[in-house]
Parts: structure tokens; sequence; C-alpha cells
């Protein structure tokens, strides 16, 4: 009981309101910065019930001033403990703790009393508004009776849930819930005497039951016309909710991994996919249906500009990173951010954004240099990609290429450019200081004011993530590679189909329920896309396109034309491990860039980008392909000699590339006919799996979400006799995310393969 008084103490027990004038139902403006509450205790001390309309507000905007105390360590307790990131020895001790896993109860960190005073704000709340209370408003000029409470009160639900899911994944076990506000210290003991802890699947059980009835509550409160205006200068007051819809997603998919139940994860992607198609029930109300729209990836990514390819200018990307974490674009089409904790603008105020220092040299303070600097795994995983680029040829059409180490400059080899562009988009440097020394940053952190809680991709990942455990890996590749488009998800000749289609070709009427429910209009996206080159392969034919896209696949972000490369997908992508007689797949012919024009630079190019089709035909005799001596002066006397007869090489490797291609389909055909497809099912589901891995580290890199993914991908499989990945390797408990982690810091492996020592332990209880 005792520890449950001192979770409490320290902090004002009744719900915090809000003085500042700026609030008032009539007029939300942007305050200088975010929440100038003035003093923290202002307290409802006069009243037990929230019945006015000033009440939603004030009410609304404590329990959001009080999420600025909880962010930044929600992202370190997120991003210090996996493998992506490495802690600086400048740091200061407590977070060098957490990256040693080393916590202690006096870390600065390690404070779960923040996160109960806005639990218990938010108790108050839900114990006291009045949801049927209703009022005549204006919206856009027409007079209308609106609830006052209702998208509040199912806000503040969630977010309740959102706090307690934290604090699973940080504590793991003994975690008291408590849902009624404790209003006194003498109240506490009987209220604590009832209370029960809770395990983190426990805790997911518990509030998916409890949001479950609130769903369709959810709508964005109207605070504001057009609710534009917020709560600090940067962010919109409506980007301050947590859909209902994808909290209740992370519960099941978090309840899913841990329970090992691929039906729970069919339920987590439902969730997300409500809010991806939401839209208000109530045209008109609140303003709601004025911003909301089908929420897509678009078509931002960070790409290499197009004359690279064409006249060889190996000098500049593209770089759209950074506009994919402003919070400012709340409600358009491009708009990346759905939710955000709105932060002080400047170090000197109460609730600054301290990542933006911890990942970035310090503006206040140009001596200071990062502390939290990506690892060592980081780099690895971006320089690991090939960057396929489809481009519009000079000569007419499209071509094709890979950007390779040859293609690039020293420079730019330094500054990770080779492989997917998300990371080195991300690093930026400058001169600073007295002595001029290169500081470095990451943008995605160190330039948004706010923290971030969801954006598009992270919301695309989870669902491909829910989409390959509940036994659709075809789905899930989908939202890696071309995007989800009707014609992708139920074209009758495409993979997707084929998941909800019996061994004796009948239709799983369970699945193909399921798949249905997921509805991407193709007139919506302007793609178009035939289906897949055969039964086997988990590559895109794309026989009939639009050149432009409204949505594009997460991996196509930052590593090029990601529908058909060739690199992307492990050669053996479709063969069980323990298989027999499956034909290996050949490798794919990789053209030159165009600016490719003299004999010799043509053949080198080639042989730079399609060694094993070389190798492969240099031992056929019946390949046609034969290498020129375009050095011989008698053969070749000039320059258009040479570059002819480079040229026909290429012509008859790429032939030579087809027919191999063409043979390996129908022994794949074969081979299906005499094996069947479970074999090949399994192993697309642990494929998947390992590219999912990939993403999380280009995608969600540094945002506090790395060490949750490694932890549900050691649950699924950890432990279960279920092969994971292209080696078809099998994991004991714990030992996933320990080798993860390990490969930043070797010295941690061994203590992490116990799971009870992923936790952060607290007072001698919460964790232990």
């Amino acid at each position: 009981m005792n520890r449950l008084k001192y979770l409490f103490s320290g902090s004002k027990l009744l719900a915090f309101g809000c003085v500042c004038c700026c609030f008032a139902v009539a007029s939300l403006t942007s305050c200088d910065d975010m929440l100038d509450m003035g003093n923290d205790d202002v307290l409802y001390a006069d009243k037990n019930h929230l019945t006015e309309a000033n009440d939603t507000v004030n009410s609304f905007v404590g329990i959001l001033a009080q999420l600025q105390k909880i962010a930044v360590r929600t992202n370190l307790f997120g991003e210090l403990r996996a493998d992506l990131v490495t802690v600086e020895p400048t740091a200061d001790a407590d977070l060098k703790a957490i990256s040693n896993f080393e916590v202690s109860d006096d870390n600065a960190y390690n404070r779960p009393r923040d996160y109960y005073a806005v639990i218990n704000n938010c108790n108050y709340f839900l114990a006291n508004a009045d949801t049927a209370l209703r009022e005549n408003k204006y919206l856009n000029g027409i007079a209308q009776n609106v609830r006052v409470f209702q998208s509040e009160y199912c806000a503040v639900r969630a977010i309740r849930a959102w706090l307690y899911l934290q604090l699973g994944q940080i504590y793991g076990q003994n975690i008291p819930v408590v849902t009624e506000p404790i209003l006194s210290l003498e109240d506490a003991d009987a209220i604590l005497a009832n209370s029960r802890t809770y395990d983190l699947a426990g805790i997911c059980d518990y509030f998916i039951q409890d949001l479950k009835p609130f769903v369709a509550w959810f709508g964005y409160p109207y605070h504001g016309n057009p609710g534009y205006a917020g709560y600090n200068s940067s962010m919109p007051s409506r980007m301050a909710v947590m859909p209902i819809q994808l909290v209740l997603g992370d519960l099941y998919l978090w309840l899913a991994s841990i329970r090992q139940e691929p039906l729970l994860a069919r339920e987590a992607a439902k969730c997300y996919y409500d809010y991806i198609d939401w839209t208000p029930t109530d045209a008109g109300v609140d303003n709601n249906e004025s911003y909301k729209r089908k929420t897509v990836l678009g078509v931002l990514k960070d790409e290499w500009e197009e004359r690279f390819f064409t006249n060889g200018d190996y000098t500049r990307a593209n770089s759209a990173e950074y506009s994919w974490f402003r919070t400012t674009s709340f409600g358009t089409e491009s708009s990346e951010v759905i939710s955000a904790i709105a932060m002080d603008s400047a170090s000197s105020q109460g609730h600054f954004n301290e990542l933006r220092y911890l990942y970035s040299w310090n503006v206040d303070n140009e001596d200071v240099d990062a502390v939290i600097v990506p690892s060592q795994p980081c780099y690895e995983y971006s320089d690991g990609q090939v960057y396929y680029a489809r481009y519009a040829a000079p000569s007419g059409g499209y071509a094709s290429t890979v950007v390779s180490a040859g293609s690039l400059s020293e420079s730019l080899l330094q500054r990770h450019f080779l492989g997917d562009l998300r990371l080195p988009a991300n690093i930026s440097s400058s001169y600073r200081g007295d002595d001029r020394h290169e500081a470095k940053g990451i943008r995605k952190i160190s330039s948004p004011q706010d923290f971030i809680v969801y954006r598009r991709g992270d919301i695309y990942l989870r669902l491909a993530e829910a989409m390959n455990y509940a036994g659709f890996p075809k789905f899930a590749l989908a939202i890696l590679t071309t995007g989800l488009d009707n014609n992708v998800i139920r074209d009758r000749h495409g993979e997707i189909y084929k998941e909800i289609v019996n061994a004796d070709g009948s239709i799983n009427t369970a699945d193909s329920t399921f798949i249905w429910y997921f509805d991407f209009p193709t007139q919506y996206y302007k793609t178009r896309i035939q289906g897949f080159s055969n039964a086997g392969a988990m590559r895109v034919n794309l026989t009939d396109r639009d050149d432009q896209f409204t949505q594009i696949g997460l991996h196509a972000r930052g590593s090029g034309y990601a529908i058909n490369n060739p690199y992307y997908y492990p050669a053996s992508t479709d063969v069980p491990a323990d298989s027999t007689g499956y034909p290996g797949q050949p490798p794919v012919y990789v053209a030159n860039d165009e600016s490719q024009t003299v004999g010799s630079n043509i053949i080198a190019q080639l042989q730079e980008r399609n060694p094993e089709l070389i190798a492969l035909a240099e031992a056929d005799s019946l390949s046609g392909v034969v290498l020129p001596d375009i050095e011989n002066t008698e053969l070749y006397p000039t320059a258009r000699d040479r570059r002819d007869a480079a040229n026909a090489y290429a012509q008859a490797l790429s032939e030579y590339a087809a027919r191999l291609y063409t043979a390996w389909e129908l022994a794949t055909d074969a081979w299906y006919v005499q094996y069947g497809q479970p074999q090949v099912y399994q192993r697309q589901i642990q494929v998947v799996d390992s590219l999912l891995d990939v993403e999380s580290a280009l995608e969600t890199a540094f945002e506090g979400f790395r060490f949750g993914a490694l932890m549900r991908a050691d649950y699924r499989f950890g432990g279960t006799g279920r092969k994971y990945g292209v080696s078809g390797r099998t994991f004991a408990q714990g030992e996933y995310l320990a080798e993860k982690v390990g490969r930043r810091d070797a010295s941690l492996k061994a203590r992490l393969m116990d799971r009870n020592n992923w936790f952060v332990k607290w007072n001698g209880q919460i964790g232990k």
C-alpha cells in the first residue's frame, strides 16, 4: 500500500485546470508556448463534477500539460535500451544507466509517479465528466447542438490506456492499475486496497476491454475554429489527441505477440485500418469532416536526383525527411504526423523537448555535442540496403539501375549515402563552437519542437507487422513495396489472393472475409498493378502502372524503386529452409546508368552490378554471352565500334537473364505441383519478419519504438521453435532481443537472455 501512496505523493491529487485565457472555448488561439498554465497547483477544489463548457477545455488541457513531463523519458526508455543508438562517454550517468540496463531508484528518468500523476487526472476526468451534456454552438456559421464532452472523454480514455502501455513496456510486471481518482492521501487506502497489479500482457488485456466500448465515440474535440490554432505556436490542437483506434491496435499487437495468438493480430490490423479509413459519423459536427481523409503514406521520399543517373552527377540527393515530421500540416493530404505532445520551444522553459539536444548539438551552448548517436548496427542497417532506381531514360522509356559504392565519392560514402537514404537525410552537421568543430545531429528529433506519438509511417509498419503475424505475409510485403491498393489486395491472379485459398483450391471463408475488410480503392490511389509474376515469387510484375503514386511502399521512402528491386528480397525468399529440390532463383539483370557511353565503362559497370549473372553466363557454353576484347584495336578500331560491342554484350547478358528467369518460373510451377503451398507459406512469414526488422530500423530509428519492436518479435517466436528470417533459425526465449542489442554492446547479451532483465525496477516493487 505504501508503494502506491509514494507513487502519488509529490503531486497534487485533484485534476489540474488551466487559467490561461487563451484556452477559452470561444477562441483557442496559439500561446507563445505549450500550455502556459501559470501555477501548476490550480485545482478544481470547489467542485467535483465537470459540467461547464469551460471545464471541457480546462480539464482536458490540464491532462495534456501533464503529458509533457513523460514525453522525453518515453523516448529514452524505448530507444536507449535497443540497438540503434549509442550513448556517448560525455553523457550523464542516468542516460548511460538506461543504455546499460542498470537503472537505479534515483535515476532522474525512473519516476513512474509522473505517469501516475497524469493517470490520476484522467481518472478524475472520466469519473466526473457528464457525457450526456449538450450545448448549442455555431460551427461553420450554422447553429448546432453538440455533445460537450464525448470526444474529450474518448480521448482521455485513450490517453490513460496509452500511459499504462508505456509503463508496461518500461517496468514489465507488478504494475498497479488504478482507475479511480485519488483525491487525497487519506482516501488512498481504500482505493489501493482494491487495486490489482498487472504485467504487460495483463495491462493490454485490461485496457482492450476498457477501450472497445468507446471506439464509436472517437472524434476530434473542437477547441477553436477551425481547430488548427492550438496549444503552442507550431502544433494544432487536434494533434494532441491519441486516436483510440491506434491505441487499441497497439494493445492488440502487444497481446498477440506475448500470448502468441495470431487471431489477436488480426484484431490489431483491423484497428489500425479503422483509423486509416476513419471519417466523421456526424457531418458538420465539430468540423471533423473538413480535414480528415484516408490516411495514406503519400509520396514523400528521400531519393537521388534523376541527373545522378542521366549525366553522372553524383553530388546530391533530394531529402524530404524533415517534412515527414512537421506538426503544422495536420489534416492535409500530405500530413505525416497524427498525434503529438506539444512542448515548449526554448530550453529555458519548463517543458522543453530535451531530446532535441540529446540527439543533436546544443544550440544554447555550441560546444556541447550530441550524447546520443547512431550505433554501428544502425549504420549497417542503412548501408546494407541497395538503392534501386527507376528513371526516365534520355533514350526514351524507363531505365533501372542501382547506386553502388563505385558511383559515390569518398565524402558521400563517409556520410552513409550508400544504401537507404533515410539515415543520411537525417544526419545534419555544422561547424560550431570556438574551435569550429563539426557538430552533428539527428534532424527527425532535433527539428520538431514537439514530441511525436503517432505518424503514418509508424502505423503502416505496425499494420504490416500485424498482418504478417496474422498469416498474410504478401499483404504485409505489399505495405513495404507497392503500397496498398485494391488491385494488389484483391487481384484473383495475385499473391495476396492466394493467401486465402485452401490447399484444394477452395476459398477460406474466414480469411476471405478478413481480407475484404481492407478497402483501398484504386481510383483513389492512381496505382494499377496487375499482379505478381508467378505463384511462388514475392516480387511484382509491373505490366500496367501510372507513373504517379498517391501512396508508396515504406521501403521506397529511402531505397528507391522498391517494387521489383532484385536486391531487396533474399534470393531464397520462397524456399523453405529444409526444402529439397526447390529451384533457386537466378540473379536478375541490372542495367547500367544511361550516362555510361564508353565501351570500357559500360562493361566495367555491368561487371560490378551483375557478378553472379556473369559468372553463370561464363560457365554456360550455351549462354551466348561473350565478353568482347575491346582493347583489340584490330577488331574494334574506333570508339563507336567499342561502344557497340559493349552494348551488344549488355544485350546478350540481359537476354540470358530473361531465359534463366523463364526457366526458373517453369521449374517453380512444377515444384508447387509436387510439394504444394504450405512450406512456402511458412517460409514467406519468416522472411517478411526479417524485412520488418530491417524496416523498423530504417523508418522508425530514434523515435522511441525500437525496443518495443524487438520485444514483440522475441515474444512471437522466442522459445516457440518457430523459425525466423532468411537463415531459418530458431531462438530461445530472450535470445533474439539479446542478440540484437548485443550487436551494439556484446557485454549485454548474456544478461538480456533473461527477459526479466529487460525491464526497469523502481522502489523494489514495479518491474520486480
